[in-house]
């Protein structure tokens, strides 16, 4: 959605759709992706980023009276410094992109198909790509759609068979086959219900004199928000202690270096400090409840009002520090994968049906500056651009960030700003560059007719759609 509400404010959908645009979602309701799924998860960002997303002249007509009226809304400006849930940010953003999908569908003649998932993506010689896709509710019954330029968000997954990937690379031994290994995605969508009957049944009772511990992988927002569901939810059910074994140094957010150095942080200002914003671990720190919990979890060695221990350990610190997360490892009820997300990518292949590999690094697809991503030798896929969790943009001197940080930058907002800018700019390029070809191969196609004495034809590019 952020693609589509850039494209729409600055004025270049009529361009983009001349030829035809269709919308493919595997969900019947757009625009919150799994925002809206998250039980009492607070984001990482503040309200009036996310309301920032909903601001321009354009959409006035569209769903101005969502910010004149809506009590969502309303009670997000209310607090525009506030974190507020992702589960409300989630339910406003669908409201908003629900009305601006019913806009383009009327005025500019989008095609939009609801619970339709995409099985591949074939890049023909052409350049063109065939896209083979179903009804969810017909998985067997496939259809395939032909077009010239590919916009595909990838989607964020963990998956539990990352755990012993995880632990090969911090060099620890994996869980046991009797351990419950999930994915904080997964759990941080669970009830509290659902989270007692998923582990209280393997906890030892009090006088079995064992440790109850639950391991995360991970020391990200999503570790410290799935620390305090756990101490919270479990507490009272038999979760004694909680282990978070990191492999990089946990860090902290602060809008500005003198707030850093007054509460006491250590901050390096070669590498810690944003050139553009000025602030401290703009991409890699802890910010709003993640930074309260980890601040608590330092300080006192569990989340403030909640019984469960908790121990961090980093894994790469040194031999000492990377026993002991063996030890916890070994000998817990549960290990939660909470490392990051990869790609949930559909199936790329060539014109002979062959897989074509993307370059993978830290943090998703590897992608230029218009979100095309880059194959194994370094050459971009034309026509397709991609951007989301799976994806994404390092920082450049554009986008700006901290040099100590190597992942990927996301975020709703720079989604809806400067990385629907820049897919924009690749798009409008592309359709461009296809004009000037389709042009050419029509002028070719009218001198080959004269010269042969015959009337011109048709050429097939003023067939395409």
């Amino acid at each position: 959605m952020g693609f589509l509400f850039y494209t729409f404010k600055s004025g270049k959908l009529a361009e983009v759709a001349r030829n035809g645009l269709l919308i493919i979602d595997k969900r019947a309701s757009l625009g919150a992706g799994k925002l809206g799924d998250y039980v009492n998860v607070t984001g990482n960002s503040v309200a009036k980023s996310f309301l920032a997303c909903l601001e321009h002249e354009r959409f006035d007509e569209v769903f101005g009276d969502i910010r004149e009226y809506n009590e969502l809304h309303r009670k997000l400006a209310a607090d525009p410094d506030g974190a507020p849930l992702l589960s409300e940010v989630g339910e406003l953003l669908t409201l908003a992109a629900e009305r601006l999908i019913a806009h383009l569908v009327e005025h500019f003649g989008v095609d939009v198909l609801r619970g339709h998932e995409i099985d591949a993506i074939r890049h023909n010689r052409d350049g063109r790509f065939e896209i083979a896709y179903h009804d969810t509710r017909r998985p067997a019954a496939r259809r395939m759609v032909i077009s010239d330029t590919v916009v595909m968000n990838l989607g964020g997954t963990q998956r539990v068979e990352e755990v012993d990937d995880l632990c090969r690379t911090l060099d620890i031994p994996s869980p046991g086959n009797g351990v419950i290994t999930c994915t904080s995605d997964e759990l941080l969508r669970f009830t509290t219900t659902q989270l007692v009957d998923t582990f209280a049944p393997v906890f030892a009772p009090a006088a079995a004199r064992r440790t109850n511990r639950i391991t995360i992988l991970g020391g990200s927002h999503s570790a410290f928000t799935m620390t305090e569901r756990l101490a919270t939810d479990l507490g009272g059910a038999g979760l004694d202690e909680i282990a978070i074994i990191h492999r990089s140094p946990i860090r902290l957010f602060f809008e500005t270096e003198e707030e850093a150095r007054a509460w006491g942080y250590t901050v390096d200002p070669v590498n810690d400090i944003c050139p553009i914003t000025r602030r401290v671990n703009r991409s890699s720190g802890l910010r709003y409840r993640a930074f309260e919990i980890a601040c608590s979890v330092m300080s006192q060695g569990r989340v403030a009002g909640t019984k469960p221990r908790v121990e961090l350990i980093d894994a790469a610190s040194g031999e000492g520090e990377r026993a002991r997360a063996a030890t916890c490892l070994t000998q817990s009820c549960g290990v939660v994968h909470s490392a990051g997300y990869g790609p949930n990518m559909s199936v790329l292949v060539d014109h002979r049906g062959a897989e074509i590999p993307l370059l993978f690094r830290q943090g998703g697809i590897e992608v230029d500056k218009f979100g095309r991503p880059l194959d194994m030798d370094g050459k971009v896929v034309r026509g397709l651009f991609t951007f989301g969790l799976g994806s994404g943009f390092r920082p450049d001197p554009e986008i700006g960030s901290e040099a100590a940080f190597t992942g990927r930058i996301h975020g709703v907002w720079i989604f809806h700003h400067e990385i629907g800018r820049r897919i924009l700019t690749g798009v409008l390029k592309a359709l461009a560059e296809k004009t000037v070809a389709q042009e050419a191969e029509m002028i070719a196609t009218a001198d080959d007719d004269t010269h042969a004495g015959g009337r011109p034809r048709r050429g097939r590019a003023d067939q395409r759609r």
